[in-house]
Parts: structure tokens; C-alpha cells; sequence
């Protein structure tokens, strides 16, 4: 009989150990151990700590999309979706909060910094593409790029005050998204004129 092992739950495990190992390979040793995952095994799926870093965003960017097939979310507006999936991030993030915050702290290292700004990419890229076309013009970048700046916005006002419930979170949030997405539709608007599209 073969044995299977679950990543995801590695996963997990390492960042609920991160909190006070750190993102580390004592976190991914005590998560292995818990799991029942062979040492070897989740050495070769998390090598380095910015590997579990970037395992522990990307199972993130997944289990975020969840909110897509809740009741209602076609009928809301492009913000409020966006509102929605972002918010359902943090909800997840928010018991491993101090896990999150090592991680950050971690990826913000100069060799770090370019896949930082990848993982939040990814992010925003996940959650346009949940709200609408996926669009490949112009518009793909600077909507991705705009976003990515309100979730790392929202991330550090997050991370900076004591927020249990993410109420003041989420409406800092709401109120970037809202002039976020006023802004990018005055830009286009503007295109529209000079370019008569």
C-alpha cells in the first residue's frame, strides 16, 4: 500500500511553528513530525525558508478564491469582490498572524525582495482573475499593480495594530479599494478620449 502525504498540511504545520521557530528548518521538522511527513520528503518540497514562504502564499491564494462560489458574490460589484476575497485571505492569515509577520520581515531581505514582490503579484493577479476577464492589455498590469499595492498597504496596517476581528482592517481595505478602482476608472476614461477607444 502506498502512503500519500499531504503538502497543504505541511504546510499548516510549518506556520503554526513559524510563530516561534521562525521560518525555519526546526518549524519544518516539528510540522513534518506532527503530520507524519518524512523528514526527507518535506526537505525536498520546502528546501529553503523562503520556500515555505512561498508554499504557504500560493495554498493562501488558493483557499482565498473559496468565497467565488458563496451565494450572491456574481451579483456584487467589482470592489466589493475584490473586498470579499481579500478579506477572506486575512480571515485565513489571521491565526498565524505573528507567522506572517516573521515571513514579511523575512521576504523584505534585500536577496528576498524580488520574490516578495512576485508572491503579492500572484495575489492580485489571483484575485482579478477571479472578478473578471482575464485580460492581457494595458489594463492586465496596471490593475494587478495597483492591487498589489492595496494588499501590501492593507498587510502593514494589518500587522501594525491590534485588530482581532479585522474590523478597522477591513475597512482600511474598503476605503483603498474604493479609490483604487475611482482612480483606475478615470485613467480609462482618459485613454478613452485621447485614444478614442
Amino acid at each position: 500500500m502506498t502512503e500519500t502525504y499531504s503538502k497543504p498540511a505541511l504546510i499548516d504545520a510549518i506556520a503554526q511553528h513559524a510563530a516561534f521557530d521562525g521560518w525555519s528548518n526546526a518549524a519544518l521538522r516539528r510540522a513534518a513530525e506532527e503530520t507524519g511527513t518524512p523528514l526527507a520528503l518535506a526537505m525536498d518540497w520546502f528546501p529553503t525558508p523562503v520556500s515555505m514562504i512561498v508554499g504557504h502564499s500560493q495554498l493562501a491564494d488558493e483557499r482565498m478564491l473559496s468565497v467565488v462560489e458563496e451565494e450572491g458574490f456574481a451579483d456584487l460589484g467589482v470592489t466589493d469582490r475584490l473586498h470579499r476575497i481579500l478579506s477572506n485571505r486575512l480571515e485565513q492569515a489571521a491565526p498565524v498572524k505573528e507567522s506572517v509577520r516573521r515571513g514579511l520581515s523575512l521576504l523584505a531581505l534585500p536577496q528576498n525582495l524580488y520574490t516578495g514582490t512576485r508572491l503579492t503579484w500572484r495575489t492580485a493577479d489571483a484575485a482579478w482573475n477571479a472578478v473578471g476577464p482575464q485580460d492581457r492589455d494595458f489594463n492586465h498590469v496596471s490593475k494587478r499593480t495597483l492591487l498589489s499595492g492595496v494588499y501590501g498597504a492593507t498587510l502593514t496596517y494589518w500587522l501594525s495594530n491590534d485588530d482581532p476581528e479585522l474590523t478597522a482592517t477591513k475597512r482600511f481595505l474598503g476605503q483603498r479599494l474604493r479609490n483604487v478602482v475611482s482612480a483606475f476608472g478615470a485613467v480609462g476614461n482618459l485613454r478613452k478620449r485621447f485614444t478614442g477607444a
